[in-house]
């Protein structure tokens, strides 16, 4: 008889993130782009946290996310951990909990960026079933 000694899960998700609130449309451009930044940051760490909370079985997850409006270019990415989403609780930073996860983005003048196609493709073959 065989004995499992490990077993190991990883979920793969995809999502477009919110745009800004509707009363945030008319700010200044800069200022929309640091709130959009800040919101999806936010969101993408939650989201990632609710999910190991809601599957305690997932060791990883493959995150990716899109912008909200079209051509939905990805915009954040990278596989997380359960040990190091846990490990950087105590940052003050989102931003810096995402990076320290794995999480990876380009930021341009404080605005998300998205990541260049290079990248996403590789992405893509990665998740891709």
């Amino acid at each position: 008889m065989l004995h499992l000694s490990g077993l190991s899960a990883r979920l793969r998700v995809e999502w477009r993130t919110r745009d800004i609130h509707p009363w945030d449309r008319d700010m200044p451009p800069g200022r929309r782009g640091e709130l959009f930044r800040d919101q999806a940051v936010r969101d993408t760490e939650a989201a990632i946290l609710r999910l190991f909370d809601l599957l305690p079985d997932i060791d990883a997850i493959d995150v990716r996310v899109l912008e909200p409006h079209a051509p939905n270019r990805l915009i954040l990415a990278g596989t997380v951990v359960r040990a190091d989403a846990l490990a950087v609780q105590a940052l003050s930073s989102p931003a810096m909990r995402l990076a320290m996860m794995g999480v990876r983005c380009r930021t341009t003048d404080g605005r998300l960026e998205p990541l260049d196609t290079a990248g996403d493709a590789a992405t893509r073959r990665n998740l891709s079933p």
